[in-house]
């Protein structure tokens, strides 16, 4: 029989429950120890809600599987190989430091941590480690985000002269997502998707000039970010993001890319589309594979153990910078100037 990974998760909100629900999934994989402070989160008798169709489906109540109040204990659980950190983001750094030595494989839930400096942090961890720590950004592995990349990777509509992405919700419940120095606001917490997203495809920007505003986390909860590269990138970027909607809009992501011979529109609200435009050629609906990118950032994470292969280094330095570009972000909106990014890296 071949061996199972067995895998601790810490934090049972909407994403700790998502993760359960896929890991339930996968034959190659043990869930033997959940965590939660919350014990209505951790008997199941209290679920989060999702703000995707297809999150946190499941429930823990049937998980016969050893129950921790203190995430600290299961990191020490010997039993547990990989430790999936779902907790809020101020509380990353110390559970990625502490699992690590503890010498656990790690996956992170978005953002990397709280700061840049703490992202920075545990890169050095993860340098010093043989075990697999991985960030969790899932736009990297969405389906329809993929495709995007590998068309601007590939120039197979020419080039990208410009991609504007957007990030809609009204604010989500709950006192971690009302405390902007646990959650970072929207500008971290939910913005970060797009940012990292845009890092992930054209690199770091030279500079940033944001707008925004502060919101009920008492933080940022409306951005509207240009990011600034040289003339030879071509393209022109911008992302908004914002949960300072009214109560009920709902949740949407979607992106417009424009290349030179095609135009790409994707929306994911009530359902999800992403449609070509071709001159000449009538609207196309591009078929996308089914699934999340959960589903496809865990199945990386547990191959990559599983096939003893090393830390994505590339991806989890990305995951940092992307921090740094956040921070720019922040400051950009603070004094209402267009901020560099290569003396924030120095």
């Amino acid at each position: 029989m071949a061996r199972k990974l067995k895998v601790g998760v810490i934090g049972l909100g909407m994403m700790g429950t998502t993760h359960l629900d896929i890991y339930a999934q996968m034959s190659e994989v043990e869930v033997v120890a959940i965590a939660d402070t919350n014990p209505d989160l951790l008997d199941g008798s209290l679920q989060v809600k999702g703000n995707i169709e297809g999150q946190a489906a499941g429930s823990v109540k049937a998980l016969n599987v050893k129950k921790y109040s203190d995430g600290m204990g299961l990191v020490s659980d010997p039993k547990v190989e990989l430790v999936d950190i779902c907790v809020g983001t101020h509380l990353h750094f110390s559970f990625v430091e502490a699992a690590l030595i503890q010498e656990k494989h790690v996956l992170i839930e978005k953002p990397l941590a709280r700061s840049a400096e703490q992202a920075r942090r545990i890169v050095e961890l993860a340098k010093c480690s043989t075990k697999v720590v991985m960030s969790a950004m899932c736009l990297r592995y969405w389906p329809a985000w993929l495709w995007l990349k590998k068309a601007i990777d590939d120039n197979r509509f020419g080039a990208c002269l410009s991609l504007n992405c957007r990030r809609h919700t009204s604010h989500p419940p709950g006192d971690f997502y009302s405390n902007s120095e646990q959650c970072g606001g929207a500008l971290l917490d939910l913005h970060i998707h797009d940012t990292d997203f845009i890092n992930f495809c054209f690199g770091m920007p030279q500079a940033v000039f944001s707008q925004g505003h502060l919101g009920p986390s008492g933080g940022i909860d409306y951005v509207s970010t240009q990011y600034i590269y040289n003339q030879a990138q071509r393209a022109i970027v911008h992302a908004e993001g914002t949960w300072d909607l009214q109560e009920g809009y709902g949740f949407s992501m979607s992106y417009t890319a424009n290349f030179e011979n095609a135009t790409l529109n994707y929306v994911l609200a009530d359902e999800e589309t992403l449609m070509l435009f071709v001159a000449g050629d009538e609207p196309k609906n591009v078929e996308l594979p089914d699934g999340m990118g959960y589903e496809f950032e865990i199945r990386e994470c547990v191959d990559t153990i599983l096939e003893n292969r090393s830390t994505d280094m590339n991806l989890l330095n990305q995951a940092a910078d992307s921090l740094v570009i956040i921070e720019a972000e922040q400051a950009s909106i603070k004094y209402c100037s267009v901020v560099p990014i290569k003396e924030r890296l120095d």
